[in-house]
């Protein structure tokens, strides 16, 4: 009785969603972190050994099409995020041990795939199973994945101190990967979107049964939402690969002193995705207030890190101050995104990667051919632009949406009755004087 009542558990489920995301997270750091070791064991340069990070993100782009062509008409949740936890096992099994670049650039690709499905999968999960709590749900999940990616450098240090192999690092990536694999393999839960309805509802509508994809393409919603992904990640990227260089070179300090900002930065952003997340489930803040704090937010803290570039201290402080601030803006505009095409959820998770894949590898490298032009100060300056762009493309979204729910009620026609009120049979109320 007690397991069948874990079986469908909510808590139970969205536990095990958290937990695959921070086998992501940690997989997505372990190997950039033992990059040196890894062209150690397959006897490659530094600059070869950076080139598995181009077969990561070809993983990524795979992943996507694969989703969009196939996961759009069979949006099962479940079969995507088994997997991808299958294949998150097989790379954290293969890279370690490899002395073969080839089949280590493989298992890159591999590892790119995997982690895009479980993305793409955790996402439908929560939109199927937690629609109504969907914002809260995604802080949650998205801070659980920056657990683990503070986590990974950690473990492996801690591990390589005391066995020193990597495989021991490795190893728990697999671990808790078949841990949520069995687990999600035994809940029960929504992982299919209905694509049918009742006969009553589809006598009155019809035309929500499926939607066409090439329908949603055309919507200018769709679009705002991809440019809204685009700006944020560009901001988040290009601040984070240039903070500890700039504060090291405008400060002239050894690159060791700088890089407690970085940590901060991504501590201030798992922390600003819990308490925004407890915020939403106590009714304290809305979706579109908080985007608008936490975009002029950002905003401002980047710019203070950027005034104060030379001030290490103050630099940690304002790192600390724009992770709190940016970070709960990614999950609410895929939250915001996910709820406004609910029966896509597939397609707008692929959308939301390839947006994140775009801006994540054009804003920093922009950023470092603008460095000798603009200086380091004002190529610092860019991310706290785009924070602040984000709310443009955001505002037109709630415009465009507004116009299309006022021209959705003005055409909206009540049917007139087929019997008119004054030839409804009457009934006589009782005489109070007789009851009496």
């Amino acid at each position: 009785m007690l397991f069948g009542n874990i079986r469908h558990n909510p808590n139970a489920l969205f536990g095990t969603c958290c937990l695959a995301y921070i086998a992501n997270g940690l997989m997505g750091v372990l190997p950039s972190s033992s990059l040196a070791l890894l062209a150690h064991n397959t006897h490659v340069s530094l600059s070869t050994a950076g080139l598995t990070f181009t077969g990561s993100a070809f993983g990524t782009i795979l992943a996507v099409i694969l989703s969009t062509c196939y996961l759009v008409k069979a949006t099962n949740s479940k079969l995507v995020i088994i997997l991808g936890l299958a294949g998150l096992i097989a790379t954290s099994l293969i890279i370690p041990i490899t002395s073969s670049f080839t089949l280590w650039f493989i298992a890159q690709i591999l590892q790119g795939v995997s982690g895009t499905f479980i993305s793409v999968g955790l996402v439908m999960t929560l939109t199927f199973n937690f629609g109504d709590r969907l914002s809260e749900k995604l802080n949650m999940l998205h801070s659980s994945a920056g657990v683990g990616s503070l986590f990974g450098p950690v473990l492996l240090s801690f591990t390589l101190s005391l066995t020193h192999s990597l495989l021991t690092a490795f190893t728990v990536v697999t671990l808790v990967s078949l841990i949520c694999l069995l687990t999600l393999y035994t809940l029960h839960f929504v992982s299919k979107a209905p694509t049918t309805q009742s006969t009553e509802a589809s006598d009155h509508q019809p035309h929500k049964a499926r939607v066409n994809p090439m329908h949603l393409i055309k919507n200018a919603l769709f679009w705002f939402m991809a440019l809204q992904i685009c700006l944020y990640v560009g901001a988040e990227s290009g601040f984070s690969n240039w903070l500890v260089t700039s504060i090291s070179q405008s400060a002239s300090i050894a690159l060791p002193m700088a890089t407690p900002a970085a940590t901060l930065f991504w501590v201030g952003i798992t922390l600003g995705r819990f308490i925004v997340a407890q915020l939403i489930k106590r009714g304290y803040v809305t979706g579109v207030r908080l985007l608008y704090v936490c975009i002029a937010g950002g905003c401002l803290s980047g710019l203070l890190v950027t005034a104060f570039l030379c001030n290490p201290p103050i630099c940690f402080i304002g790192s600390l101050l724009e992770g709190i601030f940016i970070g709960p803006i990614y999950p609410s505009l895929q939250s915001i995104a996910t709820r406004r095409f609910s029966r896509t959820p597939a397609l707008i998770s692929c959308l939301v990667l390839v947006s994140t894949g775009l801006a994540g590898m054009t804003i920093p490298f922009s950023m470092g051919m603008l460095i000798p032009l603009l200086g380091t100060r004002g190529s610092m300056v860019i991310p706290a632009l785009l924070c602040l762009c984000v709310a443009i493309p955001f505002a037109l979204a709630n415009k465009s949406e507004r116009h299309i729910l006022i021209h959705r009620r003005s055409n909206i026609h009540i049917e007139p009755v087929s019997t008119p009120v004054q030839d409804l049979p009457t009934r006589e109320l009782p005489n109070l004087q007789a009851l009496a």
